[in-house]
């Protein structure tokens, strides 16, 4: 007799742990994602664009694309309270800007190198605060 009533307190127990965890889960998809996500996905699309448009040859959308980079990492350095992260940030803003002043002069080299230490700092970045989690 107790083995039957430990079990159905057993199987009710998992029960409402699975309906608890499914709802939250449900709850977090409903949210969507976060604006740190949403910008890290701008951020990740510019450098996407940048790296097909610089092997294209097409500065002026590097350019542009560049100059949006700059903006907002610019805009979201100034309200990080982390050191760290803001000085990354920002140096990401620097590098962009200078990129697309390469850009503009149609600098194919002086563009790649911007691009890739732009690159470089998006992964200092993630090694010191995303994946370091």
């Amino acid at each position: 007799m107790k083995k039957t009533v430990f079990s159905i307190l057993l199987i009710c127990l998992l029960c409402v742990a699975g309906f608890t965890w499914t709802q939250q889960s449900r709850a977090a998809e409903e949210m969507g994602p976060t604006p740190i996500q949403k910008a890290m996905k701008a951020r990740a699309a510019w450098l996407k664009s940048m790296t097909v448009n610089l092997k294209a040859m097409k500065y002026e959308v590097v350019g542009k694309d560049a100059t949006a980079l700059a903006s907002q990492t610019s805009m979201i350095a100034q309200k990080l309270t982390n050191p760290e992260a803001k000085e990354l940030t920002m140096k990401v803003s620097t590098l962009a800007t200078e990129l697309a002043g390469a850009a503009a002069k149609m600098d194919g080299a002086g563009s790649t190198a911007k691009l890739s230490e732009i690159k470089a700092t998006c992964g200092q970045c993630h090694a010191k605060f995303r994946d370091n989690k």
